[in-house]
């Protein structure tokens, strides 16, 4: 059994080739679409509206994505997505539930059965790094092969992952491993453009297009022409810029804002986002014909919670990074047991990012060149948390977030607020959104939004 997954593995010369992944068969057993089904082998199912779900139904009660199943080495699960009409089990309506073959369970007036849930092989490339990515682990090195057969092709490509894991590195590795690598490698981070700035930094601008446009401008897909552009946190660009964006894929060509010259481009396109694009499909906030064009081909990154034993080959790595940047330290620092029991119980909310950070400061603080868990300053399996004390009482806040990038940093608290926020008004409101959003200041419908974001929509008094 392998310590990441806890699943069984094949061996071929010593090396593994392939691992166990979970195969299901969902069919409808009642409802609008009584007779559709699926057979899919991922860690991750969608069910709903919505064209982009992997199980689409026509039912009006059900949400654009309404539910998820979730397969791993401990079974299946069925999650609810913050659906309107909730996903239910007999008379009971769950969040969450373990599924065993042979039960059934509606979303909105659909009755789905599950039908089966075999292990099938997947295979796992021989390699332990692509680019600059590396691990060891079987979820990386399904993650390699799946790399490895898609680097040489012109398919587009939208990387998933929570923050930190590596999805830019990921866009790096799949460039230089193309025919394109020759050719210019540009990054156009969605997620720190202003809404004026968005349109220009996309397609260019001539001089005096508009205040502040003091000279030409090439946009990112002019700079990328004949390489490849990578489009980050492709979720954070403004709803009313994406058809923009949708034109210039299509087409192949650029306009200048202020220009009547048309460009033509040809780039490859990688994206990615740490947002769940289904969802935002679903609910509205993301065209559905742009995931489309974007999605030709998904990769998942894992979380370094889920890699293993890759916590502490990767620490012993960033140790490595840390002597060649630091040839005058008299000691070569190394992590103790302790230290590597402790790396191997956190979560890492910031990942690889957040990693690497803790140990290069680690490096900096230990004594006699062996860092032990003190040096870590990691505290519990969340991390140690500072305190902020207001008028009604103490916020607890994570100090993870000094590990992450500023603007990760500030996102994650912001939405810590809003979720804490949020539920205590319900609580005051007795569950009441009008009443609620009066209380807020804010109005019932953008309340009704900010609960689906935050995970707190819940039908209470007929109000949600």
């Amino acid at each position: 059994m392998s310590r990441e997954t806890g699943m069984t593995t094949t061996f071929f010369a010593g090396t593994r080739v392939h691992r166990q992944l979970r195969q299901v068969l969902l069919r409808v057993t009642d409802g609008p679409d009584r007779g559709a089904q699926i057979s899919l082998a991922r860690s991750r199912i969608t069910i709903g509206r919505s064209a982009v779900n992997d199980l689409v139904l026509t039912d009006v009660a059900v949400s654009g994505t309404h539910a998820e199943i979730i397969l791993s080495e401990r079974g299946v699960e069925v999650h609810d997505l913050n659906s309107t009409n909730g996903t239910m089990i007999g008379s009971l309506r769950v969040i969450s539930a373990w599924l065993e073959p042979g039960m059934r369970f509606f979303v909105g007036k659909t009755e789905i059965e599950l039908l089966g849930a075999d292990e099938v092989p997947v295979p796992l490339s021989g390699r332990d790094s692509f680019g600059a990515l590396y691990g060891q682990s079987s979820a990386m090195r399904e993650v390699f092969a799946t790399l490895e057969r898609i680097a040489a092709t012109e398919m587009s490509v939208l990387i998933g992952g929570e923050t930190g894991t590596g999805k830019e590195l990921v866009a790096r590795a799949l460039h230089d491993e193309s025919h394109r690598q020759a050719w210019p490698f540009v990054v156009l981070d969605c997620g720190a453009l202003t809404r004026e700035l968005a349109e220009a930094a996309i397609l260019g601008h001539r001089k005096g297009a508009f205040t502040g446009a003091v000279a030409d401008r090439a946009g990112a897909f002019e700079e990328a022409n004949g390489g490849t552009v990578f489009l980050d946190e492709i979720g954070e660009l403004p709803l009313d810029l994406q058809p923009k964006l949708l034109r210039v894929l299509d087409r192949r060509e650029v306009q200048r804002i202020g220009d009547s010259h048309v460009r033509p481009i040809n780039v490859r396109v990688v994206a990615a986002t740490h947002r769940d694009l289904r969802m935002m499909v679903g609910e509205g906030r993301f065209r559905e014909d742009l995931y489309f064009r974007l999605s030709v081909m998904s990769v998942d990154m894992p979380p370094l919670r889920d890699r293993g034993e890759d916590v502490v080959h990767l620490a012993e790595r960033f140790l490595e990074d840390f002597m060649r940047m630091h040839p005058q330290a008299v000691v070569r620092p190394q992590l103790g047991p302790a230290a590597k029991e402790a790396l191997l119980s956190q979560a890492f909310p910031g990942n690889v990012r957040q990693l690497k950070n803790v140990i290069q400061r680690a490096a900096h603080l230990c004594r006699h060149g062996v860092i032990e868990p003190r040096d870590l300053h990691l505290g519990g399996r969340d991390g140690p948390r500072a305190s902020v004390t207001h008028a009604g009482g103490v916020y607890s806040i994570d100090s993870n977030l000094y590990d992450m990038p500023f603007k990760d940093g500030k996102q994650r608290l912001v939405d810590t607020f809003e979720r804490e926020y949020f539920r205590r008004l319900l609580d005051r409101a007795d569950g009441n959104l009008s009443r609620a959003a009066g209380e807020a200041g804010i109005t019932r419908y953008y309340l009704r939004e900010l609960l689906k974001r935050l995970g707190l929509h819940r039908n209470q008094q007929g109000e949600a």
